[in-house]
């Protein structure tokens, strides 16, 4: 097949109805398309356009099920046996593409990796290993752009600066360096023009989100738009330093408490918008550890803090790490468990941690009607859903997990499959909850490592029970006391005055209820077309009634 480029007359015309009909950034599309081309992913992205249903092994969602074929996999379709027996291979292409195009989109993996309600497993697998690797920026640009944010030759900044790089992403790559003061520091530099292309690729994927909301199945039922929205408030955080910088700040403060931990140092006089220096911390990734080399270290001690600290997080500060897998864990040479990167952090208000706290709660008690009653609670419930079925799903997930736990179970996985069986039931997926979920499955990856066989739903048992204990002592404090007696105070003093009113309201009928039916408007429009349509029918009848008793007595007195 001849590519776009040996077709120019193709390749304008593409561009012109793209610029004309749908977009600013042709030149972007015909880029994506080409990526697609190279790892044989447009006919992938055609089947996902099309239908969206998957099978999985335990038959909970479907993903491109051939609704013609009576639920038969078709022979080119996301399933089927030869397709199942591909998924691997197409999901791997799938991760390749992504990185390949750049930061924007490897997020937007990132971000469905921890979807398993969109997604077969094969893919989720392949999105959760999404690398962030590129080949680094001259010596000379970073040089630049750091003198340029900094106000000053890099000589006059630091003792010293490592022209090559720790490492590179697609994003920022990061230099050691030291300070005239002496303090070893990592500097992380933002790439030239990341933050335009971050802008273009955003834009792209809204008008994709949008085409396909309005006119495909998946877009309106997975909420595409909603799922763009999140991804550009994540990378809107990461590409500004000046957030990851206050994140890291605001992390330390919380885990403070916990001895085992720690968090670089920030230097906010060499940090701006594209700069962001923060003090070396000496150590090994937790990833890259033996048993062996954990052994010599309390591991199961930083285990239990490591997980103590994130439902504090969570459970009471309501601002948490978003990312703690094994990668951006390091152990430190002082023994401590060093947390890293904060480009982005999860935010819940007082009501998503009461219900976060309930679910985890219910989730380690084995409470299933629980934990879907307390789903129920975050989301809008679509017309016509089915509790019973949906809370009857929900507590055979829920003993399923604690039968095949051994001991230890899965929390983090637990969850984002609660996020497939509630979309499979219709209804929608909050994003406090792919948030806790992706942050439990990397936290759960963690304690894995340092510990195999500790629990974490035994401590998150009784941390969730210390923090309910907390706020219910807190609730009781003489202020909030005085309130309620001021409240009850007030319910006693006008109760018997409206019950007088309603007394006589009654007695001199006056007193009326007003109902509202919900659509009672649209079901009468029903009945009235139904009526009308029942009047013309008996209408009909009667006319063809009596026509058939006139032309019989026309035929008799013929006859006659």
């Amino acid at each position: 097949m001849a590519s776009l480029n040996d077709r120019p007359g193709l390749r304008t015309s593409l561009g012109s109805v793209l610029t004309r009909r749908f977009s600013q950034h042709p030149e972007r599309y015909l880029e994506i398309f080409r990526v697609l081309r190279k790892y044989q992913l447009y006919h992938l992205a055609t089947q996902f356009g099309l239908n969206h249903r998957h099978d999985d092994a335990d038959g909970i969602v479907a993903l491109g099920r051939d609704e013609t074929h009576g639920g038969r996999q078709g022979q080119d379709g996301l399933n089927g046996h030869a397709a199942r027996a591909g998924h691997a291979a197409y999901a791997d292409s799938l991760a390749s593409a992504l990185e390949e195009l750049g930061p924007c989109f490897i997020k937007l993996g990132q971000l469905l990796s921890t979807r398993p309600d969109l997604l077969p497993p094969p893919y989720i697998t392949a999105l959760s290993r999404l690398q962030d690797r590129i080949a680094p920026v001259p010596s000379e640009q970073v040089i630049q752009i750091v003198e340029q944010e900094l106000g000053a030759p890099v000589s006059d900044l630091f003792q010293s600066f490592d022209r090559s790089p720790l490492a590179a992403a697609s994003i920022a790559q990061v230099h050691r360096a030291v300070l005239p003061s002496g303090d070893d520091v990592v500097v992380k530099v933002q790439r030239p023009g990341v933050r335009r292309r971050i802008e273009i690729d955003l834009e792209v994927l809204h008008e994709v989100a949008h085409f396909s909301t309005n006119h495909t199945s998946i877009g309106a039922r997975f909420g595409a738009v909603q799922m763009v929205r999140e991804l550009e408030h994540s990378l809107t955080q990461e590409i500004d330093f000046r957030q990851e910088a206050e994140n890291t700040r605001l992390i330390s403060r919380q885990i403070a408490g916990f001895p085992r931990l720690t968090t670089p140092a920030v230097h906010d006089s060499y940090t701006t918008r594209r700069v962001l220096t923060m003090s070396l911390v000496r150590g090994r990734h937790l990833a890259a550890l033996s048993p062996d080399e954990l052994r010599t270290f309390d591991s199961r001690a930083i285990a239990k803090d490591l997980l103590a600290a994130y439902l504090k997080q969570i459970a009471i500060d309501g601002i948490f790490h978003c990312d703690p897998h094994p990668g951006n864990i390091l152990l430190a040479d002082d023994g401590r468990l060093a947390l890293m990167d904060f480009g982005m952090v999860g935010r819940f208000d007082a009501g998503q941690k009461d219900n976060i706290i309930l679910l985890l709660l219910a989730f380690a008690e084995r409470l299933g009607q629980r934990v879907a009653d307390t789903y129920l609670d975050m989301v809008e419930v679509p017309k016509g859903f089915d509790r019973r079925a949906f809370a009857q799903d929900i507590a055979a997930l829920v003993s399923r997990y604690h039968d095949m736990s051994g001991g230890r179970m899965a929390l983090g996985t637990a969850l984002l499959d609660l996020t497939k069986v509630a979309s499979a039931h219709g209804t929608p997926v909050p994003t406090a909850m792919t948030l806790l979920g992706k942050t439990m499955l990397n936290l759960d990856g963690a304690i894995r490592v340092l510990s195999p066989e500790l629990d974490p739903v035994e401590l998150i048992r009784d941390y969730m029970m210390q923090v309910m204990q907390e706020r219910v002592m807190a609730q009781l404090s003489p202020g909030r006391v005085f309130a309620w007696v001021l409240d009850m105070k007030h319910l006693f003093e006008n109760s018997p005055r409206r019950a007088d009113i309603i007394l006589d309201k009654l007695a001199s009928d006056q007193f009326a209820i007003r109902l509202e039916v919900d659509r009672l408007d649209e079901a009468m429009r029903n009945l009235n077309r139904a009526a009308g349509r029942l009047s013309l029918g008996m209408i009909a009848g009667s006319l063809i009634i009596g026509g058939g008793y006139v032309l019989g007595s026309l035929l008799k007195s013929k006859n006659r």
